[in-house]
This record gives C-alpha cells, structure tokens and sequence, in this order.
C-alpha cells in the first residue's frame, strides 16, 4: 500500500486548454476519481492539453485533446470520452490499473440471500460492481440477487459477495459492508451503467463548479443524453 505523500505525487495531473470554464470542468472530475490536479506542468506525471498548445518545461507524458485523429502521439479525441480517459490515466499511473470508473451514491437496494429479502443502500457504483451497506454481514463468494433503481430505471442481477467489512470497522460506517460484482446476463445492462455513471460524473462536476449542464464548455465531453439508450449515439 502507497502512503499519503507517495500516492498524491504518483497520481498527480495537469490540464491545459485555452477553454478555462473547460479546465475547471475536467479538473473537478478528476479530483472527485481521488487525481491530484497541479498547475506546475514539472510535478506532473500525465499532462491533457489542448493541441497546439505551447507547454512548460516537463517530464509527464502528454495526452493531446483533439477535434482530429493524430498521426503520432497519446490523444483523446474532442467529445472525450471518460472510460477511455480513465483508463489512460489509470494504464499511465498504475502498474494493475483499474478498468471501472466509480461514482460515490445512495441509492436504494433489495437483497435477497435464499428465500430472504433485505434491505440495503449502494454508497459506491461501477460498471461492474459496487459497494453495499446492509443489516447483516454476508460472507465473501456467497451469491445473492439484488434490485436497485437508477434514474427510474430498475436493474435487476445476481451479484457475487468479493468482500465484506464488519460494522464499525470504520468511525463512518455503523453497519456492514459488502462489495459485490455483478453477474448481469448481457452487455447491454452493463453498457448502460457505464453511460450512467460518465453523465453522473459530469452532472457533479457541473453542480460543483457552478456550471451550467448546457455550458459550451461541456460539449468537450462525450455525454450521454440518455444513457438507457445505447443506440443513441449523440452527445451534449
């Protein structure tokens, strides 16, 4: 396990565009993915930049922002798409990096364990995943069915128990925990969590920094307009 200091310097980015609405924006969102944003480029260790525009002395590995493909050179394209930005971030900084962006959350949970239902509240939500508060403490690879609604829409699955924390392990938490991975039958559910949680991260960011959901400044970024529409390919 990293410390403090060691954790914040490996993961320490910069942003620079000429947008500064826009670099307030990505700078909320990866400060809220636990990213420590800098504004000296030579403590950077992944800079995003605007193409064409003229950088600081650095060491960090540049990933240009582009309306175009790039002939050489890391790139996101203009609308960026979060998942791909974080697993840049996460492929550059971390030798196993995660693949699942989390988005922290209450929402409302039914688990059934056998013929049983209980309740629940999913404070921590991925892709693939999430973490669970609940009444009782549920072993690890017991498999369970849960329900939770997001946005009005209901999902539905099997879920794996990976691991469970006793209550009072942590001064926040008074009950258990359970972190689960789901065992959704097909891709569609799963494309629609991850539509999901990219409009959430950006929502947050826009509440955060006071920026208007249909800021110019937004249309950098790949957000789904309804993310229980896969087929729907336009943005905002």
């Amino acid at each position: 396990m990293l410390l403090g200091g060691e954790q914040s310097n490996i993961k320490q980015v910069a942003v620079v565009t000429r947008n500064l609405k826009f670099n307030r924006l990505l700078n909320r969102i990866l400060a809220n993915w636990r990213f420590f944003v800098v504004e000296d480029l030579s403590a950077a260790k992944v800079i995003f930049a605007e193409r064409g525009v003229k950088l600081s002395e650095h060491e960090a590995q540049v990933v240009w922002l582009t309306p175009m493909p790039l002939s050489e050179g890391e790139f996101l394209e203009i609308p960026i798409s979060l998942t791909r930005l974080y697993h840049l971030l996460e492929a550059h900084l971390f030798p196993t990096p995660r693949r699942h962006i989390r988005v922290v959350m209450e929402a409302d949970v039914d688990l059934k364990i056998e013929n049983d239902w209980f309740d629940g509240c999913l404070v921590s939500l991925s892709g693939r995943g999430g973490r669970i508060t609940c009444a009782h403490e549920i072993p690890r690879g017991k498999v369970l069915d849960i329900a939770f609604k997001l946005a009005g829409k209901v999902f539905r699955t099997p879920a794996e128990v990976l691991y469970c924390i006793p209550a009072g392990d942590s001064q926040k938490w008074f009950k258990p925990q359970i972190g689960v991975l789901f065992k959704f039958s097909n891709e569609h559910d799963l494309d629609m969590l991850r539509r999901f949680i990219e409009k959430a991260c950006i929502e947050s960011a826009c509440v955060t920094e006071g920026i208007p959901f249909n800021d110019p400044c937004v249309s950098w970024l790949n957000v789904p307009v309804d993310p229980w529409d896969v087929t729907d390919s336009s943005q905002r």
